[in-house]
């Protein structure tokens, strides 16, 4: 009876061990399979993610505005993919695309992978001349603090611009240029940016606008800095400045617009490059106020017959505050437009179409409510960020320009309570010069344009509205009270 209870005992434990062995052996087997269709499944979806992805890069290499955020979805093998591309600008020069992709093995088992890259705009920032910035801000300008300083004296600032860390200063005084040498400004310091010029330099008379760009010589490779100058003159609009040394510029053109400019203000007042372009204006006045230069050589422009030959430009009928050019596909048509700040009452933005210069036309306008004149603009991608004059309502705009050919569709306003005179743009915020005392520096959120929120205000003394740039990660700035150049930053 003891042997016979042993052998019962031994088969009812090895029975016992074969279930086990046999229950392990069955979820390894659809361990294994749930594993094999996870891989499956990631590796479609990652491939459809860098499908996106390369196609993304090709519109934007042919096309870079036109890329942008969508949404689709596939089905394979019973599976249903949904695919969505995020395209996010961080600056006029470049982009952040995230492609991503969702599906689903069952009600509890959702799955994603997404991928990420830069889109940069080469193109754009070739006809710009090199002024085309292209990282966004690392820190998040909570705390607008001054990072370096420089004063000059006698004289007040009323234009800047800044290339590679070159600031260039208009000032009322002689020499009416000041150059800025910020590469090395160390934090704290409070002189020695501005640089002394080794050839007595002096640019003969004060300047309105200015605007610097990088020429690379198609034949040679050689490479120069040009500095184009709106001069406040009614004999010599437009000056041209070599600034590739920029402790001895020199002047190495001047031009004179048509005799036909004359009335109340003659004088140059704004001037954009593009490529081979150079767009310069004047205020409201007797005779055209648009002029076109061609400046395949920089150093040498010649204006174009706009108009006529012996009354050269384009009839604004209004006064050009600030305008941005730039080159963009519609309707698989490539176009140039003008975008432009004006004090015209029933069209304080307009936008003209200036692909063929010698025939500009005017696309669209926008009239906003009551009489305050239009006083600034900033371009991102598809973005068009306008300011006007304090008005009661709001003062800040941001337009959608995917079509300039028709109404810029309305994508947000916000009450800033002042006049907005000077405004960029670089990731999730903007940067913009007010007339509010005590607030003239103010950094606002961006990231939704129907609900702008402020960041920061700062007390800056009178900042010149034409006198703010942005290179990452600073601010530069110019005002009427001391220290009268500013690096900003946010620690």
């Amino acid at each position: 009876m003891r042997t016979k209870g042993s052998s019962t005992l031994e088969l009812m434990i090895a029975f016992a061990i074969l279930t086990m062995t046999l229950t392990a052996l069955v979820s390894v087997f659809f361990g294994n399979q749930s594993v094999t269709v996870d891989t499956q499944t990631s590796t479609e979806a990652l491939a459809r993610a860098s499908r996106e992805l390369e196609k993304e890069h090709v519109l934007a290499a042919t096309n870079y505005l036109s890329a942008s955020s969508t949404s689709s979805s596939e089905t394979f093998g019973g599976i249903t993919y949904s695919l969505s591309m995020l395209v996010q600008d961080l600056t006029p020069c470049k982009k952040v695309a995230t492609s991503t992709v969702n599906w689903s093995l069952g009600p509890l088992r959702p799955l994603a992978i997404s991928l990420t890259t830069y889109l940069t705009d080469t193109q754009g920032a070739l006809s710009a001349g090199g002024d085309c910035f292209v990282d966004p801000p690392t820190s998040g300008w909570s705390n607008p603090t001054r990072f370096a300083s420089d004063t000059f004296n006698p004289g007040k600032p009323l234009a800047l611009d800044v290339l590679g860390r070159i600031a260039y200063l208009a000032e009322d005084k002689s020499p009416f240029l000041k150059i800025a040498d910020t590469s090395g400004a160390t934090l704290g310091q409070t002189s020695g940016l501005f640089l002394s010029y080794s050839n007595s330099f002096t640019a003969s008379g004060q300047i309105n606008a200015l605007d610097a760009i990088r020429y690379v010589n198609p034949s040679t490779g050689v490479v120069k800095k040009y500095l184009f100058a709106a001069m406040n003159s009614s004999s010599a609009q437009l000056a041209v400045f070599d600034v590739t040394t920029p402790t001895a510029p020199t002047l190495v053109a001047t031009r004179t617009l048509s005799s036909c400019v004359t009335g109340s203000f003659p004088e140059g007042w704004y001037v954009v490059a593009y490529g081979n372009r150079l767009y310069l204006t004047t205020r409201e006045t007797a005779g055209p106020e648009l002029h076109v230069f061609d400046i395949t050589t920089p150093s040498s422009p010649s204006e174009l017959s706009v108009g006529s030959a012996g009354c050269k430009g384009y009839e604004m009928n209004d006064t050009i505050e600030q305008f941005s050019v730039r080159d963009q596909t519609v309707g698989g048509v490539s176009k140039r437009y003008l975008f432009a700040a004006t004090d015209q009452d029933s069209k304080e933005l307009r936008v003209l179409d200036i692909t063929n210069s010698l025939a500009i036309t005017d696309a669209s306008s926008i009239d906003l409510a009551g009489n305050q004149d239009g006083a600034s603009l900033f371009l991102v991608g598809q973005k068009l960020y306008f300011g006007r004059l304090s008005a009661s309502g709001s003062e800040l705009f941001v337009y959608d320009t995917s079509n300039p050919d028709s109404t810029l569709p309305l994508l947000g306003s916000k009450d800033i309570g002042a006049d907005v005179l000077g405004i960029k743009v670089a990731g999730s915020f903007a940067f913009i010069a007010t007339g509010k005392v005590n607030q003239e520096f103010q950094v606002w959120k961006i990231t939704d344009p129907a609900n702008i929120s402020s960041i920061a205000l700062l007390n800056f003394g009178n900042v010149v509205g034409s006198g703010i740039d942005y290179e990452p990660d600073f601010i530069y700035a110019t005002g009427q009270s001391t220290p009268n150049f500013q690096i900003l930053y946010s620690p």
